[in-house]
C-alpha cells in the first residue's frame, strides 16, 4: 500500500515538493487556503550571481541546470507557460566592480554566467552609465503568480488539493493526524506564516516584507532586465516590474507610499524613464539569518518535516532542494548539512 503525505502550503516549496513526492510513488494531499502572500507576488527572478560580492550563488552549478530542466518539464505537464529566459544587464556602481567582473569573467568557473565585457557593454546607454555594464548569462524568471494559480487548479483537478486554512486544533503532531486522518508524512511548507504555527515556531524564521511596482514606460527596452540598486524585469508591451524593498521583521501585507518612493528613487539611479505606476504589490518572504533554507525532520515528532526559508533565491533552489527533501523523507538520504534544521536544535519538547 502506498504511503501518504500531507503538505501544508501550496506555495513554491509545497508545489515543488508535491511533484517530487508524487514521482516517488507517494500519495499526496495538499492543504492550502488559496491566498499566497509570498510566491504569488514574487518577481520569480533567477539571477546566478550575487552582485554585492560578485560571486556565484550558493550551489549554483547544481541548482541552475536542474531548475531549468524542472520548470520546462512542469510546463509540459501542466500545459502552460512559466519559464522565461532573460539577459540581466548589470550597470556597475564603481570601477572596482567593473574590474572584478572582468576578472571573474575570464575564469572557467564563471564562463557560463558572466559575459566578457565588450566595448558595447562598456558604452551601453540603456541606463546612466558611469562605469560600464555586464551581461549575466543563464538567467531566467518564473511567472510566480501564474505558477501558484495553475498549480492550485492542477492539483484540485487531480484530487490532491484541500482548499481550506490550516487549523491548529485539528492537528495532533504526536499521532501525525490532521482533521481525523493519519498520514505517514506531514510536511509544513507554510512560508512566513510558519512563525505563528507552534510545531516549528522554534526555528529562526524571519518575516521579511518586500514591495514592488508594476510600471509602464516607453523609454525602457523589453530586451533585457536592468540592474543597479533595483531590478527592472520586462513583462512585455512596455510593462516592467521594479523591485524590491527589504523590510525586516514585518509581516504586514499593505503597500506603503514610503516604499513606492524608495523604489522610484532606486529606478532613477538607472535613468529617467518617465514611469507610470500601474500597481504596487506587497508580500512577505520567509528568510533565515544564515541565508540557508530550513529543511528536515522535527526533533521530537516522527514523520513531521519542514521545508521553508527559501528567501530571494527560492526559484533557483526549490527544484533541487525538493528532490533532496523527498529522498530524505522516503529513503532517509542525508540532507546537505547547511540546510538541515538539526543545525539549530536536537530537541525542543
Amino acid at each position: 500500500m502506498a504511503k501518504n503525505a500531507l503538505i501544508i502550503g501550496a506555495g513554491l516549496a509545497g508545489t515543488c515538493l508535491a511533484h517530487r513526492l508524487l514521482s516517488s510513488g507517494i500519495e499526496v494531499q495538499i492543504l492550502d487556503q488559496g491566498s499566497n502572500h509570498s510566491s504569488a507576488i514574487a518577481a520569480g527572478m533567477v539571477n546566478p550571481m550575487v552582485f554585492r560580492r560578485m560571486n556565484k550563488s550558493w550551489r549554483l552549478d547544481e541548482f541552475l541546470p536542474e531548475a531549468q530542466a524542472f520548470y520546462r518539464d512542469i510546463e509540459q505537464q501542466l500545459q502552460t507557460k512559466f519559464y522565461h529566459p532573460i539577459v540581466i544587464r548589470r550597470f556597475f556602481s564603481s570601477a572596482e566592480e567593473r574590474d572584478s567582473w572582468q576578472q571573474k569573467a575570464s575564469q572557467e568557473a564563471y564562463q557560463n554566467y558572466l559575459e566578457k565585457l565588450s566595448p558595447a557593454d562598456l558604452e551601453n546607454q540603456a541606463a546612466i552609465n558611469l562605469f560600464g555594464s555586464g551581461r549575466v548569462r543563464n538567467a531566467f524568471w518564473i511567472d510566480a503568480a501564474n505558477w501558484v494559480k495553475e498549480h492550485l487548479a492542477y492539483f484540485a483537478a487531480q484530487g490532491n488539493l484541500l482548499q481550506k486554512p490550516f487549523e491548529a486544533k485539528a492537528w495532533d503532531p504526536a499521532a501525525r493526524k490532521y482533521d481525523g486522518i493519519t498520514y505517514d508524512y506531514v510536511i509544513f511548507c507554510m512560508g512566513y506564516q510558519q512563525k505563528e504555527e507552534p510545531t516549528f515556531a522554534y526555528l529562526p524564521l524571519q518575516q521579511t516584507k518586500g514591495q514592488t511596482l508594476l510600471i509602464e514606460s516607453a523609454l525602457l527596452s523589453d530586451a533585457e532586465s536592468l540592474n543597479r540598486k533595483c531590478f527592472v524585469l520586462p513583462y512585455g508591451k512596455g510593462r516592467f516590474r521594479v523591485g524590491a524593498t527589504y523590510e525586516w521583521n514585518n509581516a504586514t501585507l499593505h503597500h506603503t507610499p514610503e516604499a513606492r518612493e524608495i523604489l522610484l528613487q532606486n529606478l532613477s539611479a538607472l535613468g529617467s524613464y518617465e514611469p507610470v505606476v500601474m500597481e504596487q504589490a506587497a508580500g512577505v518572504r520567509p528568510t533565515v539569518l544564515d541565508r540557508r533554507p530550513l529543511m528536515g525532520k522535527h526533533p521530537d515528532f516522527d514523520g513531521v518535516f519542514v521545508f521553508n526559508g527559501l528567501g530571494t533565491k527560492g526559484y533557483m533552489m526549490a527544484p533541487t532542494l525538493a528532490r533532496e527533501l523527498a529522498a530524505f523523507i522516503t529513503m532517509n538520504t542525508p540532507l546537505h548539512p547547511e540546510t538541515n534544521i538539526s543545525r539549530f536544535t536536537e530537541s525542543k519538547v
